[in-house]
């Protein structure tokens, strides 16, 4: 199985090998198990992917990046012992995901993102893994005399809504209208703020915030960045 080297991570671990402190000790044995169980998870999902069982492979992959992400990695880089460890555990999941990923980028070869115009006043990029609405546009007013905005949603668990105004939102619709994704997407990430966070720009392709790895990094009450993964691995800071 693809997750053999975790497995002798794991061992390793219980032996006491990595010298770490009876309470590191249980937390990344119990993360370890996880990853094991995600690898496999994954490994099987991926073994036959039709295209209805694709956004089921997409989504395990994904939680395989949340468990293993910034969070994961900054309470290993606690002590010398556990940062150890964690090198171990790093090389032996990458080894792992280097079994999975052709095969996740060969089912997702062929998929692309769509435009979708939902009625009169709304649109949606379509994610390319399940074709489910990853950002939707809609055109609205909070009332009766209040000025017509365009409120886009967002990946981010920080600012899931964001609002658009003036020549900008004119400017988008009439894009919207035309139905270019490229053209939209290139647009958003030169005219507004948090660009268009669904977007892969390795990929070319729109995900879905249950086809992304979304993780929000704090310092107490202070947000210092939010990441997201897409399902072949490829990090960005959306926020």
């Amino acid at each position: 199985m693809s997750a053999d080297g975790l497995r002798k991570v794991r061992e390793q671990i219980e032996s006491g090998q990595f010298a770490l402190t009876p309470d590191a000790q249980r937390a990344v044995l119990a993360r370890t198990g996880d990853l094991i169980d995600a690898v496999e998870a994954a490994g099987q999902a991926l073994s036959s992917v039709p295209l209805q069982t694709l956004p089921e492979a997409a989504a395990k992959i994904v939680y395989l990046f949340y468990l293993s992400g910034h969070g994961w990695r900054r309470l290993l880089a606690a002590s010398a012992e556990s940062a150890s460890a964690g090198a171990a555990i790093h090389a032996a999941l990458q080894a792992s995901i280097s079994l999975l990923m052709p095969q996740l980028a060969h089912a997702l070869a062929t998929r692309t993102t769509s435009l979708v115009k939902r009625g009169n006043a709304a649109w949606s990029l379509t994610c390319a893994v399940c074709d489910g609405d990853a950002v939707t546009f809609t055109r609205t007013r909070t009332g009766p005399q209040a000025p017509e905005q365009l409120v886009t949603t967002s990946l981010s668990p920080v600012t899931e809504f964001r609002s658009i105004t003036g020549p900008r939102m004119s400017d988008l619709i009439a894009l919207l209208e035309a139905g270019d994704v490229p053209t939209l997407v290139r647009h958003m990430m030169e005219t507004q703020p948090a660009g268009c966070d669904a977007w892969c720009a390795t990929c070319s392709r729109v995900y879905c915030r249950a086809h992304t790895a979304i993780e929000a990094q704090w310092s107490g009450s202070w947000h210092e960045a939010t990441y997201a993964t897409c399902p072949l691995g490829h990090e960005r800071v959306i926020e």
